[in-house]
């Protein structure tokens, strides 16, 4: 039994209980690189669909992908993007032929019976699928979020989870920041309070990932800490900026709006005055 796993959309979250608990069923358990591909989405979307034909390459049985909304549906801000509503639906629709899903929860809170299910699924053993979960109960504690870095001139950096919970992402964006005078700062509280965050601004929005974005602006704008905030999207994803400029108009501090792929420079530079101004 071969199953791949895709790295990105949330994975820091889910990914490391989901690999041992697979691996303890004695399912192998296959990656690709993460690379884009040159089609009509953005680089997270890029990336997956990237992964997805290498691991349909090597033959897996079935991949793994996350429930990314928790079974929340809507359709406002990130509900309007298939991706970010229903990967598996989004797969089928814009990809040829992808192998079987096996949908987990990305938030752990929920994963234990889906764990059952699946051990039973794959195994048809109920016992070995409870001696697997029994050994890897301990990694269904959520990671704890990851530090921020030292530096000057702290910018709060708001964008949607599955790039903010990226390294590459917080690597990309302190090098960009750097040459301002520049450090991005990033939420550090954990998901269900950020979530908390967002429901104060009283946007109706329902979909957990976008009350993390909204929680995010609400929490950076509030911490005296930080001097600015930075909105960060994806390109080719409308919904989102949109929701971001709700959110700035709730804000008080110096801000800009920047755009994967784009050059940033001049928008930095302006920021950086604002900061010292």
């Amino acid at each position: 039994m071969r199953i791949g796993v895709v790295e990105g959309f949330l994975s820091r979250r889910y990914l490391g209980f989901w690999e041992a608990f697979l691996r303890e069923l004695g399912v192998e358990v296959l990656k690709a690189q993460r690379q884009t591909l040159p089609l009509p989405f953005c680089r997270p979307v890029q990336e997956l669909l990237f992964q997805v034909e290498a691991l349909k390459a090597k033959g897996v049985d079935y991949l793994l992908l996350p429930d990314l909304q928790g079974g929340v549906e809507s359709e406002k801000g990130g509900g309007q993007c298939p991706w970010l509503i229903d990967l598996e639906a989004a797969l089928l629709r814009y990809f040829p032929g992808p192998p079987p899903v096996l949908k987990v929860p990305a938030d752990l809170s929920q994963a234990l019976g889906r764990a059952a299910e699946i051990g039973q699924f794959l195994t048809q053993n109920p016992m070995l699928a409870h001696r697997a979960l029994d050994r890897t109960r301990r990694l269904l504690t959520p990671p704890e979020p990851l530090r921020n870095p030292p530096g000057p001139g702290p910018v709060g950096v708001v964008a949607q989870p599955y790039l903010v919970e990226d390294p590459a992402f917080r690597k990309e964006v302190a090098e960009a920041f750097a040459p301002h005078g520049l450090t991005p700062y990033f939420a550090d509280l954990p998901p269900e309070k950020l979530r908390a965050e967002g429901a104060k601004l009283g946007l109706g929005v329902v979909l957990p990932t976008d009350l993390e974005l909204l929680g995010q602006s609400h929490y950076l704008d509030r911490l005296g800490r930080v001097k600015a905030l930075a909105y960060i999207s994806s390109y080719t994803c409308p919904p989102i900026p949109g929701l971001m400029r709700k959110a700035a108009r709730r804000a008080h501090k110096p801000r800009v709006f920047l755009t994967l792929g784009e050059e940033w420079g001049e928008a930095l530079a302006a920021l950086r005055q604002a900061v010292l101004e």
